[in-house]
């Protein structure tokens, strides 16, 4: 019963270090991306209200991105402070080894981790989605400055031949923003041009509203909308330029799927999905990697040296796994390898670590 008081407690402390963790940053994101906006000519015209909005919707995928440092931290600093208030040299002197101590801390990465995957990574889609369209809708957007890094759909309909680019899509490949188009003549040349800030799919149109269009000897015109033929699946569209961060893991096998059938390369999709599968374990290995370094009693001047190396090592985490998604999404190596090798790494080190320290 004492051994269980002491697991809750633990549990309890660790979860609560971690949500703190998680407001305080949050606010920290919200703040820096207001000022970001505020300077951005894309929403400066907007209420702050909008802004606001905006901004909140972005946010859960920052944090998405910033939960492996937010466990890694919340464990390190929920270690010192039992550390600096002698509650694990008790628990030490009472007989509880290094690794029961661990547990609450594993089995609450381990909660944190599949609640990060299942139930977090659906919110953090859609909010992403949602702060693309507000992004697509405001007046005024600049189309044509990114045209040229946007991936490109080629279609024919109606004898009219196109190419059309786009940087974001939206409810599943029927809502495209920041469009650039380029109507074809006869002979292969480029006849006209239209930027827009939001295209939506029709019956077998492109609606294409506020363009701006441009043909070659005449004025640019600035329209209501323009109606372009095609031919497209929705679901063509998606896989072609659909970010895989903007889609839930609910989702994330169909999608997959869907791109296999269609001929398409859906590393990106895959690696996605397994990064997010992996999660759970990469949280519970960030947990040993803290542990490698604050479990020890700390005496004065140490917490200091402490976090530093509870920095280099998520900073070199980071960067494999960084490096691994990029090999991964691009076919380099599998995915589901890219996406586990990081963190069984990352765990097989932390714990020689941690039985070098206890063991010898």
């Amino acid at each position: 019963m004492t051994r269980w008081t002491l697991n809750r407690y633990f549990f309890r402390l660790y979860l609560v270090n971690f949500f703190s963790t998680v407001v305080a940053v949050s606010a920290l994101v919200l703040l820096i991306d207001l000022v970001e906006l505020g300077r951005r000519s894309v929403l400066a015209d907007q209420s702050l209200g909008v802004l606001l909005l905006f901004s909140a919707l972005r946010v859960p995928a920052f944090m998405e991105q910033a939960f492996p440092f937010i466990i890694l931290f919340s464990s390190i600093f929920t270690l010192i402070s039992l550390n600096r208030r002698l509650e694990l040299v008790v628990a030490r002197a009472a007989g509880v080894s290094a690794w029961q101590i661990l547990m609450p801390f594993i089995a609450g990465s381990l909660f944190l981790g599949l609640l990060a995957t299942f139930a977090y990574n659906p919110l953090s889609a859609y909010t992403k989605a949602q702060a693309a369209n507000i992004e697509s809708a405001a007046e005024g957007r600049e189309v044509a400055s990114s045209a040229l890094q946007t991936p490109w759909l080629r279609q024919n309909a109606d004898g009219v031949r196109s190419i059309m680019g786009a940087t974001q899509v939206a409810e599943n490949g029927r809502v495209l923003s920041n469009v650039s188009a380029f109507v074809m003549a006869d002979d292969g040349s480029v006849e006209t041009r239209i930027d827009a800030p939001r295209a939506e799919l029709g019956n077998q149109e492109w609606i294409l509203l506020r363009p701006r269009v441009t043909r070659i000897g005449y004025t640019p015109r600035d329209l209501v909308e323009y109606r372009l033929p095609t031919s497209l699946r929705p679901e063509y569209i998606e896989q072609r330029l659909a970010d895989p961060e903007t889609i839930s893991i609910w989702e994330l096998g169909s999608k997959i799927d869907v791109a296999a059938s269609l001929g398409f390369n859906s590393m990106a999709f895959s690696m996605q999905y397994h990064t997010l599968i992996a999660q759970p374990a990469l949280f519970v290995a960030m947990t040993l990697l803290a542990a490698t370094v604050a479990t020890r009693f700390s005496r004065t001047g140490q917490p200091g040296r402490i976090f530093v190396g509870g920095v280099l090592a998520g900073f070199v985490l980071y960067v494999v796994t960084f490096l691994a998604k990029a090999l991964g999404s691009n076919d380099v190596v599998p995915p589901i390898v890219a996406a586990w090798f990081p963190v069984l790494a990352a765990g097989l080190f932390g714990v020689t670590i941690l039985l070098h320290q206890e063991d010898g």
